[in-house]
């Protein structure tokens, strides 16, 4: 078919409807074959970053699995840390314990040594019965006190006797026990006798005499200072 042309208006041939529907069809072919192949390259690329991001899971899994590993045996060494601390602060509280108990034994010892040193060897050097010591206390209008009667250095013979105590105020007897006769005493090492002697007001002046009355006829005597205040704080 020939084209017609004049100066204004140019006249195409109509395309067949055969030629139209292949470009249709050519055209969708195409845009399907785009989307096929953007798919795969999305495929490809999302497949390849889940490989990665796979991998770095499960090197963050064995990290954790690591440090979990190392955070149970920091645990254990700070459990048996913590045990060893309490065992030594267990031992040091026992330790301090006993050597605490092993001073006051050794106080108590050392007393008693110095006690038995009295009766074996006394400072004075006599021999024979002795009124060695007066403890004394003073609570509720009552002087309670305990008297220590001991025979030094030699001991093949019991002491026998009687015993009693008169409290002295300013040089006057205010008070004696016991209160009607005497108290007997029987001793062959040491004997401590104790008593008690009423009196509403004590003054700081007060003394006590501890009079022992052997069965041989021989009679000591020895003077003790009752201070009330220090009496007081004894009993405190």
């Amino acid at each position: 078919m020939l084209r017609r042309s004049t100066n204004d208006l140019s006249i195409r041939p109509k395309m067949s409807r055969t030629a139209f529907m292949a470009a249709v069809i050519g055209g969708i072919f195409a845009i399907l074959l785009g989307l096929y192949l953007a798919y795969s390259q999305g495929f490809t690329v999302g497949h390849h970053r889940l490989e990665q991001d796979a991998q770095s899971i499960g090197q963050l899994n064995e990290t954790i699995q690591q440090l979990q590993k190392e955070l149970s045996v920091a645990n254990q060494g700070l459990s048996f840390a913590q045990r060893q601390q309490q065992i030594q602060e267990e031992a040091y509280k026992q330790m301090s314990k006993a050597y605490a108990n092993s001073e006051q034994k050794n106080r108590v010892l050392g007393s008693r040594l110095d006690f038995y040193r009295s009766i074996i060897s006394p400072e004075d050097g006599q021999s024979g019965p002795a009124i060695q010591a007066l403890d004394h206390r003073y609570q509720d209008g009552l002087l309670s006190f305990d008297i220590t009667l001991v025979q030094a250095i030699k001991h093949k013979h019991q002491v026998r006797g009687s015993l009693k105590a008169t409290l002295y105020e300013n040089d006057t007897a205010t008070g004696q026990w016991p209160s009607s006769s005497t108290r007997s005493v029987n001793y062959q090492y040491f004997q401590q006798v104790s008593g008690a002697i009423e009196r509403p007001d004590l003054s700081n002046a007060a003394r006590i005499k501890i009079e022992l009355q052997l069965q041989s006829g021989e009679s000591l005597e020895r003077w003790f200072a009752v201070n009330k205040s220090e009496a007081e704080v004894a009993t405190n």
